[in-house]
């Protein structure tokens, strides 16, 4: 399916803004986690990931596009949104893209950040799911968020866990 370019409708796309994570398997089973924030910015591989359909640049965005914005389950996207084979839940999802959104639209540059902004915010009830308190050594109970939840953010933010003393225990609350 080829969909000719339109400006106009190019704009509109433009202007959607979105904040999706999606983990892809390419057909080799390599995974890739996307996060969509701007569908005219996505790469030629990434829509190639995301969707099946379209012959061009352009055509996947639209379909894209509409997936998104008409919320019906117009095209199929590939993807299978997982952590080491255990499906993720959508409550899951939603706190992952909750923490993205904070690291992103408050300038951080790494993820004790985020933690540091929800505490000083009294903000950790919206994290039911991926909260814990953390021990690091001489520090104990600092709140952060589960390992597994972490090793999932720093790849879709593409950070690392920086110089600081391992985590030695978490608690779950």
């Amino acid at each position: 399916m080829k969909i000719e370019y339109d400006v106009a409708l190019y704009k509109e796309i433009a202007k959607f803004k979105l904040n999706e994570v999606v983990i892809t398997r390419s057909r080799k089973g390599k995974k890739t986690t996307i996060h969509i924030t701007n569908i005219t910015q996505l790469s030629w591989h990434q829509l190639q990931l995301l969707v099946r359909e379209g012959q061009n640049k352009f055509s996947k965005m639209v379909l894209l596009y509409k997936k998104y914005s008409d919320k019906k389950p117009s095209i199929k996207l590939q993807t299978e949104i997982n952590y080491k084979g255990e499906e993720l839940s959508l409550t899951e999802m939603n706190e992952i893209k909750e923490y993205v959104k904070i690291f992103n639209s408050n300038g951080c540059t790494k993820h004790h950040e985020v933690n540091l902004f929800i505490t000083n915010n009294n903000a950790w009830g919206k994290f039911p799911t991926m909260r814990s308190l953390n021990d690091h050594a001489e520090h104990k109970k600092i709140k952060g968020i589960l390992p597994k939840y972490f090793e999932i953010i720093c790849e879709i933010l593409k950070i690392t866990g920086e110089k600081g003393a391992p985590l030695d225990k978490c608690i779950h609350y």
